[in-house]
């Protein structure tokens, strides 16, 4: 394993432990009325005036969740039962219809009635994370609730899968949604081994291989028609290396759920994704066409989480270059976009010169950073474990 590996998976977690999630515990937690709040400055202050989207709650309550599991916060658990709580109170049918809000203001109003595709896979995952810590299987049933509210109202009409949005936009579909769908409905099945979760993501893997997926040249497409054609225009030849890295980390999982081998997909994302996705800073380019022309100069966090994560579950299957490719990412992460003092911010964006071009972090970043630590400490753990002689104790790390 690489000395650096090991050093950057260390330090990583010791911003997470130290700094990131004692930072959103308190100034960006809202105590009063039970909620993460949705953005801090770069400094760690609040921004009150911006509505509370569900999709940031729930990727909250996923990442203390995490946290809470691993012992890396002592208030975790307490967290997420306020967090989860307030969730179901405040956004779930809170306009005296099915399905739940897309945001609400501060005094709990709501801000954006929506019925949205992407955050109501969100809800998916706070379930799943929710019974994983906590035990408290009763609530899968709200799991059962919001996959038949998609069921019953969101099937697009042609094409397959499901439309964006309620009411619907008419506007072009996203493969992104569905992505994030099928990561919660494997996590429910994971957490609660129901055989209707394992045939449902089997159903978005399959709409995955058939419209998502194109062979040549190996990529996944980011926008399509109504009936799930490629877009019109340069639309349908965007791609994204971020996605790459995130559905080959779910591909794997898909496998390991079902037993269904998924080798030549991941393949050809992963070739595609370390051929054209790296910029010469090493840094992951935002967006790409099909054939590999760079498109989006912006370089965001949350591509370089995912990639950490999918190089790692890679060389665990033997690819040469996934350690490799691990380390100089997690050393990238933690020395251009966590640099901020206080610590247990992030810079969100940077330019292709390296300079950062928002003036706030979001919360929902938090779901990658502590998906890919999580990913690194295990990896590290696991590879020391199996290392060291066998009548020597192992304490490495949380």
């Amino acid at each position: 394993m690489p000395a650096r590996l090991e050093s950057a998976a260390a330090a990583l977690v010791g911003w997470a432990v130290d700094a990131a999630l004692p930072l959103w515990a308190t100034i960006g937690f809202d105590a009063e009325h039970g909620r993460f709040e949705e953005r801090l400055t770069l400094s760690g202050g609040c921004l009150p005036d911006v509505p509370l989207r569900l999709m940031s709650q729930a990727r909250q309550i996923h990442a203390y969740a995490l946290a809470a599991r691993r012992g890396w916060h002592a208030d975790a658990i307490a967290l997420v039962e306020q967090a989860f709580a307030s969730m179901v109170r405040d956004y779930r049918g809170r306009d005296d219809r099915e399905g739940w809000v897309f945001s609400v203001r501060r005094d709990g109003t709501v801000a954006d009635a929506r019925r949205d595709l992407y955050t109501h896979a969100f809800v998916l995952l706070a379930i799943a994370s929710y019974v994983e810590a906590t035990g408290r299987r009763e609530v899968l049933a709200l799991a059962d609730e919001t996959l038949a509210f998609i069921g019953r109202h969101m099937a697009a009409p042609e094409g397959g899968g499901f439309v964006e949005e309620l009411p619907a936009n008419g506007g072009v579909r996203r493969q992104n949604p569905h992505m994030h769908l099928f990561e919660g409905l494997l996590s429910l099945w994971e957490c609660a081994g129901r055989e209707r979760h394992l045939i449902q993501a089997t159903e978005l893997f399959d709409l995955f291989a058939a419209r998502f997926f194109r062979a040549d040249p190996g990529v996944v497409g980011e926008y399509f028609t109504a009936d799930l054609k490629p877009a019109d225009g340069v639309a349908g030849r965007i791609v994204e290396p971020g996605h790459h890295h995130e559905w080959i980390w779910l591909l794997r999982r898909f496998e390991q759920a079902s037993g269904q081998s998924v080798q030549v997909y991941v393949d050809a994302l992963y070739a595609h994704a370390d051929r054209h996705g790296f910029d010469k800073a090493g840094m992951i380019v935002g967006e790409l066409l099909a054939d590999g022309t760079p498109r989006a100069g912006v370089r965001r966090i949350w591509p370089v989480a995912e990639a950490i994560r999918s190089n790692l579950i890679e060389a665990r299957r033997g690819r040469i270059q996934g350690e490799g490719r691990a380390a100089a990412l997690a050393v990238l992460l933690h020395d251009r976009f966590l640099t901020l003092d206080p610590p247990g911010g992030w810079l969100d964006r940077l330019d292709d010169k390296g300079r950062c071009v928002n003036d706030f972090m979001p919360a929902s970043t938090l779901y990658h950073l502590l998906g890919a630590i999580d990913e690194l400490s295990r990896f590290v753990s696991r590879t020391n474990q199996v290392q060291m002689p066998p009548q020597r104790s192992w304490g490495g790390g949380p």
